[in-house]
């Protein structure tokens, strides 16, 4: 039950995450509603991994490009971090109260 919880949790901030990057390297127009929501709500999850690789993203432009394609580093790093750390503590948190 618990661990149904912790995963159901990363989820949603894996999804978010997710949506972010994936918004991100498509050059979403971050005017817009919903995507300034999505960048607002994952914020607090990707800004411990920001500057890690001395840079946040790369931006890809190339000629007849309409938008900035920018491929996100700190949310990769964060996708993978936060998918092992919640594997990690829901697989403890399944294990702990399946022994009981």
């Amino acid at each position: 039950m618990i661990a149904s919880i912790i995963y159901a949790i990363g989820g949603f901030i894996e999804a978010l995450v997710g949506l972010r990057f994936v918004l991100r390297l498509v050059g979403a127009n971050p005017d817009n509603a919903l995507v300034s929501w999505i960048y607002a709500w994952s914020t607090p999850f990707v800004a411990p991994f920001s500057g890690i690789f001395g840079q946040d993203a790369t931006i890809v432009s190339g000629v007849g490009a309409v938008t900035t394609s920018v491929f996100d580093w700190t949310a990769l790093v964060a996708l993978i971090v936060i998918g092992i750390v919640v594997g990690i503590i829901g697989s403890l948190l399944g294990r702990h109260y399946a022994v009981r």
